[in-house]
């Protein structure tokens, strides 16, 4: 059995925590274009119990990866100017969490986890509470924009796909 050596095995551990760090919501968007990208196109090209044609085969593959490069600009795009209108909201204080709210008058409503954290440091565990719970708002309202944004990007990607597929796919007829 090879063993990878520890430099790959702690750059892909800092790699991997760095995007976890990107939160939910693009975690998920960069999953779900990767899989419409690379494995969608596969499993329609080669599916043995479809008894569709290699053409209608090839123009359903396509799709997926058109769809999956549209789905991504855009959602990306959209989280970004969300996050950062909420992360606005935030500096300014016009977002107030009662948990941070409950844990400034009385420390002891501070999690335990989030204090450990910390090494006991009430200032630095109050700022990290307001930030997990800035970063939970920020996830709720990504997935609900994400799932606004399904029918727009799929209208997009509805007019753009034909023009792409028939620059790829050539005609029988045409050779």
């Amino acid at each position: 059995m090879r063993v990878l050596p520890v430099k790959f095995n702690q750059k892909m551990a800092r790699s991997l925590e760095k995007f976890s760090d990107q939160g939910g919501e693009k975690i998920a968007n960069y999953i779900n274009a990767a899989g419409k990208f690379a494995i969608a196109p596969l499993m329609i090209l080669y599916n043995p119990f479809t008894k569709e044609s290699k053409e209608n085969k090839k123009w359903a593959a396509i799709k997926q990866p058109v769809e999956a490069v549209i789905s991504i600009l855009a959602q990306l795009a959209s989280l970004n100017v969300l996050y950062k209108v909420v992360d606005k909201f935030a500096q300014k204080g016009k977002l107030k969490f009662k948990i941070v709210e409950d844990a400034i008058k009385d420390h002891s409503k501070i999690p335990a986890s989030i204090m450990q954290t910390t090494g006991n440091n009430v200032e630095k565990a109050l700022k990290l509470l307001d930030e997990t719970c800035v970063g939970i708002v920020k996830d709720r309202l990504g997935t609900m924009l994400t799932i606004a944004m399904f029918v727009p990007v799929l209208a997009l990607s509805n007019r753009l796909f034909p023009k792409i597929a028939d620059l790829l796919v050539k005609d029988d007829k045409d050779d």
